[in-house]
């Protein structure tokens, strides 16, 4: 007995011991601080509202891929299935976060076989707080027309895009202003080589599944003869896994530039068209 009251008393000891060195040891351990003033989570539901990018940025060593497709015009009446029967125009992207702040893409259109190239930076960083009352992020891009038999040399071939997009999120409500510039090398007919634009998008979560969205882009200036702004709007569903963005917009393009260039439908008169885009981000 008294032999079990020593190992008992032994073990006892022993024990006390050990979480003495535990909490030793967790007390050297270099703590790290949680952020007292943490960046607004969420302005957008994705890097893009529909056609014009959002200061929504990919998180560092995440890739973010996306399939955006978009028909015909619905106005086509049940003879075209309401545009789905119609040539549609679809792009498959990949972005990579390098940081959190900056991140790369590339990606390619059906159109022209456009295949584009772009980078984003987030300069400023809306916080909780309120002492970064915005967020801040300027994007650049080039682009390459690859449709063969055009008789273009390589130079002739490229456009140039840059934006600066504006935003903060109010509550449920965020809304972006975002000045644009495209140039084009070469251009066809009475086209103009320089365009500007100033978008606007604004976003309203409903749900932690379920957002509307809307955005127009009105070009500012000298425009190409026949064309219009483009307006749309969109439903935004947040899986778990994936974003799902069901939308009617009057342009078919994929890329702010050319929805500026060619957007030749009238959404107030009801010349739209129905789409989706979905986006997947992958962690590594």
């Amino acid at each position: 007995m008294n032999v079990c009251k020593f190992a008992n008393f032994g073990f006892t000891v022993f024990f006390l011991h050990l979480v003495l060195l535990v909490e030793s040891m967790n007390a050297q351990l270099p703590r790290e601080r949680a952020d007292a003033d943490p960046p607004v989570d969420r302005l957008f539901w994705a890097s893009y509202s529909i056609g014009i990018s959002t200061v929504e940025s990919v998180s560092a060593r995440n890739l973010n891929s996306t399939v955006k497709h978009t028909f015909g015009l619905v106005d086509g009446g049940i003879d075209h299935f309401f545009g789905l029967d119609d040539g549609a125009n679809t792009r498959l992207g990949l972005e990579y976060g390098f940081h959190d702040r900056f991140s790369m893409g590339i990606g390619r259109m059906t159109f022209n076989k456009l295949v584009d190239m772009h980078a984003k930076y987030n300069i400023l960083r809306q916080t909780v707080s309120g002492s970064t009352p915005v967020e801040l992020a300027v994007k650049t891009s080039v682009g390459i027309n690859t449709f063969p038999g055009t008789g273009r040399d390589f130079s002739e071939r490229l456009n140039y895009f840059v934006s600066v997009m504006i935003a903060r999120k109010m509550g449920n409500f965020s809304l972006q202003a975002t000045p644009m510039y495209a140039h084009f090398n070469r251009v066809s007919g009475n086209n103009e080589k320089q365009l500007f634009g100033l978008g606007i998008v604004a976003g309203l979560a409903l749900n932690d599944r379920f957002s509307l969205g809307a955005e127009y882009l009105p070009v500012i200036g000298d425009r190409n003869p026949g064309t219009y702004d483009t307006a749309a709007v969109t439903l935004n569903i947040d899986t778990g896994g994936h974003i799902f963005q069901l939308f009617f917009t009057s342009s078919q393009w994929h890329n702010e530039s050319f929805i500026m260039a060619n957007n030749r439908d009238r959404f107030w008169e009801g010349e739209f068209r129905f789409g989706f885009n979905i986006h997947r981000v992958f962690g590594f």
